[in-house]
């Protein structure tokens, strides 16, 4: 039973991967699937390096990685965070706004989501009010906020 729901699992993710590709004319290969398969399975940030390593035993070069994310970023898959010189993936939100807020810990370097539902929706009053009083449309908006993490506070 449990190997039948994984399965099932698998099949629907390699579905979705064929279906995003497909949708932005990307032809489907092995490497792109496993990259994809990554922010499909646990949604999470990748550093470039981190995939190569996740990857390298698959046979993906650390060219393909870069070549592949930066396929990915251009056709809207995947979204670059920047954070100081570090760069870092993540698959996208399909919704209206794009609205992620990120915190980085200045001591142990960790990169952690944070999202509130009424905090999200004032700020997109917000964005709504400067697309009103400025005659734009704003598709994305990315918060960086840095500090000290709780388990490096004390």
């Amino acid at each position: 039973m449990i190997s039948q729901k994984l399965g099932d699992t698998m099949s629907a993710e390699v579905e979705c991967i064929q279906k995003m590709l497909e949708d932005h004319g990307i032809a489907h290969t092995r490497q792109r699937e496993e990259i994809l398969s990554l922010f499909i399975m646990e949604s999470k940030h990748y550093k470039p390096d981190e995939i190569f390593k996740l990857l390298r035993g698959k046979g993906i070069g650390i060219a393909t990685v870069y070549r592949t994310l930066e396929m990915l970023r251009e056709c809207g898959i995947i979204k670059e965070i920047s954070v100081g010189k570090e760069r870092f993936y993540e698959l996208k939100n399909n919704g209206n706004k794009h609205i992620y807020v990120h915190f980085k810990c200045n001591k142990c370097g960790k990169f952690f989501d944070y999202y509130n539902v009424e905090a999200v929706q004032e700020y997109v009053s917000a964005v709504d009010e400067v697309e009103k009083n400025m005659n734009v449309k704003v598709n994305d908006v990315n918060i960086n906020l840095y500090g000290i993490c709780g388990n490096c506070k004390y």
